[in-house]
């Protein structure tokens, strides 16, 4: 298994929110931050600014640009720098629920902008720890003032989805949904490949998985995370010495070969945790613990709480396993 597949697994990516929005000048929306949802924006006409604290300048959105905040920073659009903007909620306020074809109306009447908005929830515990070594704005230029093809093919079957009372409708919706958050990351990591590469700014999780001998170390440890792994085992797998590989997998993740192991067992285990009734024994022996004590010990230390008191729904705060930084789970 890839490292990104088992990311999106573990990611847990349940639901969406989508609609259509047709604004006219002067206009101007302040949005929220919102946890655990990367917002997108596809702008289909017109042009509009995306400014957030979270990016030094205004940012030029024309037709055909997509963009996507992975960690659902607050921010503001407007169709000019210096028009007066309103907060999200007066915009929507009295409509009601909006059913498909979910369009919102708002403006002052002049040129016409549209764009679809959504944003991505997730609910597994890897989510925020992965979102938060995207950067915190992915932007993917149009072709020409249309949208690239991938993303005009999935937004409009999407859209064709959400108004059919065909069977199955919710799942096809469901899977699309999916499919166009992988889309717009592996877009991003297209982009950043060669300059990750030379730039050792780089994100670390990207860097690593595009590094033949690291990357492969990280898909042997996701693919079997119960396994009793050793630094020399993995440099083995690798092809490199004990020595070089460790300082290479600290040098391109921000910590060392068997602090990884530990930390994404302790993420996988919380997964399993809430998303079943699996005993403790079963799910310790799934990330390589041979007793429900060495594991308990291992979980609260990591995540902060006990095993039980996860699965209840107790928040977590355990070390990114990508950084040095802690991260807050749920």
């Amino acid at each position: 298994m890839d490292v990104f597949t088992d990311l999106l697994n573990t990611m847990r990516l349940r639901s969406h929110v989508k609609f259509s929005i047709e604004l006219t000048s002067p206009w101007g929306v302040r949005i929220p931050a919102k946890d655990d949802c990367a917002t997108f924006y596809a702008v289909t006409r017109g042009n509009c600014y995306l400014e957030g604290s979270s990016f030094e300048s205004p940012i030029s959105l024309m037709g055909g640009d997509l963009v996507m905040l992975p960690r659902g920073d607050a921010h503001v659009l407007r169709d000019h720098p210096e028009s007066s903007v309103i907060p999200l909620e007066e915009v929507v306020r009295g409509r009601g629920r909006m059913e498909p074809p979910q369009t919102c109306h708002y403006g002052g009447g002049g040129s016409l902008t549209i764009m679809v908005a959504g944003g991505f929830l997730f609910e597994g515990p890897v989510a925020r720890p992965f979102l938060s070594m995207l950067p915190p704005l992915i932007h993917i230029p149009g072709e020409q003032g249309q949208l690239v093809p991938w993303l005009d093919t999935t937004l409009k079957w999407m859209a064709s989805e959400m108004t059919t009372k065909n069977p199955g409708a919710q799942t096809m919706v469901s899977r699309l949904t999916e499919m166009l958050f992988i889309m717009i990351v592996r877009a991003y990591i297209a982009e950043s490949a060669g300059r990750a590469a030379h730039d050792s700014a780089e994100a670390g999780w990207l860097r690593a998985m595009l590094d033949p001998h690291v990357g492969r170390a990280l898909e042997r440890i996701h693919e079997e995370p119960n396994h009793p792994w050793t630094v020399a085992e993995l440099a083995s797998e690798v092809g490199m010495s004990r020595t070089a590989f460790s300082l290479r997998f600290s040098r391109l993740t921000g910590v060392p070969p068997l602090a990884y192991v530990t930390k994404w067992r302790m993420l996988k285990a919380g997964d399993f945790l809430r998303s079943n009734s699996a005993t403790l024994s079963s799910v310790a022996a799934r990330v390589g613990y041979e007793s429900e004590a060495s594991f308990s010990k291992a979980f609260k230390r990591e995540m902060g709480v006990a095993p039980g008191a996860y699965r209840k729904g107790v928040s977590a705060v355990c070390w990114n396993p990508w950084t040095s930084d802690r991260a807050l789970t749920r």
